[in-house]
């Protein structure tokens, strides 16, 4: 029979693996996890210097991209393909350049033509390990809503 401790040391484990490696079987789709700056960030108050940003999902396809954000859809046609972690998008209006590059998340705003889209800039690419781990540092300084930390691996 299977113990308590056991359990502990299994939920452990499948924790750690849920948020190291995104175990998303769909070929197609590349998942971008991204944060920004923390508006009037003061480090005394011990909340972290970034915010996470909602997962973007991306479905890669030979003639274009659609991308999710929540319930949000989007289709880019300017778009080069080569597979799923290599590809770049620009956006209709041409305020940007996105993609992946190796499985690496990338953005870039065109600051000539747009420059108000300056503050942008401050968004960092994280890992999905350090998503979770960032999701879980802001779940703990909500007291009680720490124990959220505990299905972030397996929610996000």
């Amino acid at each position: 029979m299977i113990g308590m401790r056991s359990i502990a040391v299994l939920f452990v484990i499948a924790w750690f693996v849920f948020a190291f490696f995104d175990l998303n079987f769909d070929r197609d789709v590349f998942r971008a996890y991204t944060a920004s700056e923390v508006v009037d960030y003061d480090p005394d108050e011990g909340q972290p210097r970034l915010l996470p940003r909602a997962v973007m999902e991306y479905r890669v396809q030979q003639g274009g991209v659609v991308g999710r954000i929540g319930d949000s859809v989007s289709e880019y046609e300017d778009c080069t393909v080569f597979d799923r972690d290599n590809w770049s998008c620009k956006h209709s209006d041409e305020s940007g350049t996105f993609g992946a590059r190796q499985g690496e998340f990338f953005s870039r705003s065109n600051l000539d033509k747009f420059p108000h889209l300056d503050y942008l800039d401050e968004e960092e690419t994280l890992s999905r390990f350090r998503y979770i781990m960032l999701q879980c540092r802001w779940d703990a300084t909500g007291g009680i809503d720490a124990i959220f930390c505990l299905l972030r691996p397996f929610t996000t």
